[in-house]
């Protein structure tokens, strides 16, 4: 019944909906509107307590832990390592009941900030990590000042942001991202850097792989011959299968992950024998037979669901015989006996064939699942765990026309793209988009104050590209060198206008018993695309000076910063020569059959590296 009381109701309902969806969508601010948001959010601003000291000493004390349970398995090299990071002192302040030693804990987390090979690892970063948020808890327990220093850091936040939206820059970025993750850190404007990182860190990879591609390393004809061995309604079967028929891909449309359906189709023909008492039955059949299997791949891997398949068989009686006497009177009753269960077998017989079809699919897709996921573990996902360097964020999904992958790299104190990444001009059968940050953030997490010696670089080298290029190999006679990188930016890019900016910040230099100083190494390449491949052409000489050196300012370099730069400009020239050359290329293994992967289309700007591929006509499947 409708009452004036119930459509009063309604009309309330109605205006109480309205009014929570507009404060919703309003809730957040946009990129515009941050600086103000910053400067409200220091009305949140919430005191440390002994609880938040607490629950900062506990991440530490796991990390810790994990790192222990590390280290005891290193034998004399973990007991090496122990010693070094001061490992009872730590132990004994973790244990203890006593508030926070300040002192102990600084002098212990200068080791693990040292830059010594090896601190990169996760194991680490992660003590690092947490030992830097306790001390920062710790500092921050019941201080009055930390309010005023909270404020004044909303102020240089909200300055930043405002430049930044307007043209963004790597030295923006590097500040802001340290702000949001000292936020963070200090639990403090949740809202706000939730905020931040939804219009600051978006992802910053995205790759399409075609249908075509995807099918080429999977598509492929069937031509085999099997025993067959079987029972159907009291009759022994043994005999011969011929079967022929093709695999095929096809992509699956879905948001959250990438799936692919692996579809069989073929035709078994069979000759064969049966012996039912006393009847020998001589037959011939054809089993027409269609499979599908789906796979599935995710940031975990690949994965399968069992395969199922529809099959029907047609069967012919070719000959009848009797292993005793009477050979005319069990023949007679055979065939008629086969006629009256023609129906019935040919049906049990195609359930028969869709059960061996779909164990033989099932086990040859579990080894191409299991080579790829041994692939995907052991030169992906374990090298970059190790290092602390798996994308936070790893998503695939798929459409008719292709597999996508979009990966987000950045930690709590960095940011990601501000921006969306550019259209795809030219479709293509393999495409990339990489925004510079994620370079800059994958160098700032791995190099950022670390000293790496020749060795130690070649052998990473080695571990992600499986062999060393010939231009890095060092010389017979050539000391050994070594560079200790810049705490902050040890290597940025730059994407715009078609050019390629590379900076390297080496911190200090070693060269055999000699120690150099801080040097800063900046080439500029132009990048277009040729008949042979992208071709990167430097844009004048390596530029090689001090941090801060003005060229032509009025101020001289010394002596052994004229030395270094020399030596620097020999070695770098081995690396970052006149013209690079990234040729055509083909897939590696059963993908190498989809052909000569040539580029189409390069583009370079707003941070945005744009590169698409495409498979040559003649090479092509």
């Amino acid at each position: 019944m409708n009452s004036p009381a119930t459509r009063l109701a309604s009309v309330c309902l109605l205006a109480a909906s309205l009014f929570l969806a507009t404060t919703c969508v309003g809730a957040e601010p946009s990129a515009a509107q941050l600086p103000a948001a910053c400067r409200a959010a220091k009305a949140e601003f919430q005191p440390l307590t002994t609880d938040d000291v607490k629950a900062a000493r506990a991440e530490l004390v796991q990390a810790a832990d994990r790192l222990g349970a590390r280290l005891d398995a290193g034998g004399q090299v973990g007991a090496n390592w122990r010693k070094y990071l001061l490992w009872d002192e730590l132990q004994r302040e973790l244990r203890g009941s006593k508030d926070p030693d300040l002192a102990v804990l600084d002098k212990v987390y200068k080791k693990y900030t040292a830059g010594h090979e090896g601190l990169e690892l996760a194991w680490f970063v992660d003590v690092r990590e947490a030992l830097r948020h306790y001390r920062e808890i710790a500092r921050g327990c019941n201080r009055p000042e930390l309010k005023a220093a909270y404020g004044a850091l909303l102020d240089g936040l909200a300055e930043q942001l405002q430049a930044y939206t307007a043209e963004p820059t790597a030295e923006g970025a590097l500040v802001i991202g340290r702000a949001v993750g000292q936020l963070e850190g200090l639990r403090q404007a949740p809202a706000l850097v939730r905020a931040i990182r939804h219009h600051f860190a978006q992802p910053n990879l995205l790759m399409e792989v075609s249908a075509g591609v995807v099918a080429a390393g999977i598509t492929r004809p069937v031509d085999y011959k099997a025993p067959v061995r079987d029972v159907i309604l009291g009759t022994r079967i043994q005999g011969t299968g011929h079967t022929v028929g093709e695999v095929n891909v096809e992509l699956v449309p879905d948001p959250r992950r990438g799936l692919i359906d692996v579809m069989f189709s073929g035709v078994t023909r069979t000759k064969s024998t049966g012996y039912n008492g006393p009847a020998i039955i001589y037959s011939t059949g054809v089993t027409r037979t269609g499979t599908r299997k789906r796979l599935w791949i995710d940031d975990n891997g690949l994965h399968g669901l069992p395969a199922a398949s529809n099959a029907v068989t047609e069967t012919r009686i070719t000959g009848v015989r009797s292993r005793r006497g009477r050979g005319g009177v069990v023949e007679r009753q055979a065939r008629q006996r086969a006629a009256e269960q023609k129906s019935q077998a040919e049906l049990i017989a195609a359930r028969h064939a869709e059960q061996r079809v779909n164990t033989r699919v099932d086990k040859q897709a579990g080894q191409l699942i299991r080579r790829a996921n041994e692939a995907f573990v052991e030169k992906f996902r374990e090298p970059l765990l190790r290092r602390k360097l798996y994308p936070e964020r790893l998503c695939f999904s798929t459409t008719k026309e292709a597999l996508h992958v979009v990966a987000l790299q950045a930690d709590a104190s960095q940011l990601a793209a501000p921006s969306a990444p550019p259209k795809l001009i030219e479709p293509g059968d393999l495409a990339i988009r990489i925004h510079q940050s994620m370079i800059d953030n994958l160098a700032g997490r791995v190099l950022a104050g670390m000293t790496f010696h020749d060795e130690y670089l070649q052998a990473t080298i080695i571990e992600v590209l499986g062999e060393l290029p010939e231009r890095l190999k060092p010389e017979e006679d050539q000391q050994p060198w070594a560079i200790t990188f810049a705490r902050q930016q040890p290597i940025t890019v730059t994407f715009a206008q078609n050019r390629l900016i590379l900076t390297m910040r080496g911190q200090r230099y070693y060269r055999g018993e000699d120690r150099y100083p801080a040097m800063d190494v900046t080439a500029v390449y132009k990048l277009a695309v040729t008949e042979q491949g992208i071709k990167a052409v430097r844009q004048g000489d390596l530029q090689i000076f001090p941090p801060g050196f003005v060229p032509g300012g009025g101020k001289k370099l010394s002596a052994r910063q004229v030395i270094i730069r020399k030596l620097l400009e020999r070695r770098i020239n081995e690396v970052l020569e006149e013209e690079l050359l990234v040729e055509s290329f083909k897939l590696p293994g059963e993908w190498s059959k989809a052909g000569n992967m040539k580029p189409i289309q390069l583009a370079s700007q707003n941070g945005w590296l744009t590169i698409t591929w495409k498979r040559t006509p003649e090479d092509g499947i």
